[in-house]
């Protein structure tokens, strides 16, 4: 092997260990960041923990509309029944978007053919 080549190599392998210390101190830096984020992660997931912990209780909205129709009788498929046929031949002619239902005296709004919320 000629001297050309084996600086050419010696040259190379300097750039390659510089490369590597380099990538050694990037690493060392994203696991630094990881550490970080997991305990992060460990103190938010602490923090919900407590506050579900705290005897706090939620009422779904589901649960709600199941005691409204239970305790006071209401059925839901007839009020759907009554709202669908009234907007629909205009959701139809129009698609998605807010629209008027008389017999409750509230607007519909509907996204991809589903009614999302009163207003």
């Amino acid at each position: 092997m000629n001297s050309h080549t084996l600086k050419k190599y010696q040259s190379q392998l300097r750039k390659l260990k510089n490369k590597q210390a380099v990538i050694e101190t990037e690493l060392n830096d994203c696991k630094d960041r990881y550490s970080k984020v997991k305990s992060e992660i460990v103190e938010v997931q602490t923090k919900i923990n407590d506050l579900t912990k705290n005897n706090q209780l939620i009422v779904s909205e589901h649960a709600t509309v199941r005691l409204f129709e239970r305790l006071y009788d209401f059925d839901t498929r007839e009020i759907h029944k009554k709202i669908i046929a009234e907007i629909l031949p205009l959701y139809k002619k129009l698609g998605d978007g807010i629209f008027p239902v008389n017999c409750i005296g509230l607007r519909a709004v509907i996204q991809n053919g589903v009614i999302v919320t009163f207003k």
